[in-house]
């Protein structure tokens, strides 16, 4: 690593694992670090929240721990275990936007600090191929509701991945999605709830991790996915069973492209590409 500053921003950081040690909460790794960082003149933003509009709605609000203004952005942990894919994805997203190439991720819960440095390129714009996304539901029986549902869904993915391209979370494309869905007034329901029922007997009642357009589609929203799997498909087929829909798809926003299956409710007997 040859970046002057993040050698700054790192040593800094092991003042604070020397002086504190490993064990603490994570805020008080924060309150001592953002100290030092001021006792050197060192310019940053603590916490600093910023919104994701889309089309004048809210779709996601980040904040990370400390952005060093037209430099870098440092997430702080303290972690029983190691690194996971989730703080890479998250601050990523906090890269792509604060418009940041660089980040560092701190772990002050070992006997060393551990620090990783995270560089970010902005992935290729994409858009959805429409006839492709409709073409896959010509052979399915569906009525002309559902099916107009379906082609709205396709525009509002379409938008997107146009106005942001790829390189969020999840759960950012969620808001992105339910954003563009309810500019246009389209009906569009997030982690609905359902009956949870084993042998007639109510279990109790658990929200879904997808979103209900027009009470006609589930939609499982997935991101830097590499590929959709067998349990992608299988989790949504449980979301459609319990909701009592008739059509889902599964979206992916990954990591290099959009990708995209329609899933049928299990017993359906309808064949999907």
């Amino acid at each position: 690593m040859k970046d002057p500053f993040s050698h700054l921003i790192i040593g800094k950081a092991m003042h604070v694992h020397r002086e504190l040690g490993p064990g603490l909460d994570e805020h008080f790794y924060h309150a001592l670090l953002t100290e030092k960082l001021r006792e050197a003149d060192v310019a940053f933003e603590s916490k600093p929240r910023r919104n994701l509009m889309h089309r004048g709605l809210l779709a996601d609000t980040l904040e990370p721990d400390l952005v060093f203004p037209s430099r870098l952005v440092a997430e702080l942990k303290a972690l029983h275990g190691d690194f996971a894919p989730e703080h890479y994805v998250q601050l990523n997203c906090y890269l792509k936007l604060w418009g940041l190439a660089a980040g560092l991720l701190f772990d002050f819960a070992k006997n060393s600090l551990l620090f990783r440095r995270v560089n970010f390129t902005a992935p290729t714009t994409v858009s959805l191929p429409l006839p492709t996304w409709t073409e896959q539901l010509q052979s399915l029986p569906l009525s002309a509701t559902t099916r107009a549902v379906a082609e709205a869904l396709g525009r509002a993915v379409n938008t997107v991945l146009t106005a942001h391209g790829l390189g969020y979370r999840d759960t950012t494309y969620r808001g992105l999605l339910t954003a563009d869905l309810q500019a246009d007034r389209i009906l569009c329901r997030t982690s609905p709830v359902a009956p949870i029922r084993a042998s007639s007997r109510l279990l109790g009642e658990a929200a879904c991790a997808c979103l209900v357009v027009q009470e006609a589609i589930g939609v499982l929203v997935l991101a830097l996915r590499d590929s959709l799997t067998a349990t992608d498909r299988a989790t949504l087929q449980t979301y459609l069973r319990l909701l009592n829909l008739p059509l889902g798809v599964v979206v992916n926003f990954g990591k290099t492209g959009f990708m995209h299956r329609w899933v049928t409710p299990p017993g359906a007997n309808l064949c999907l590409p």
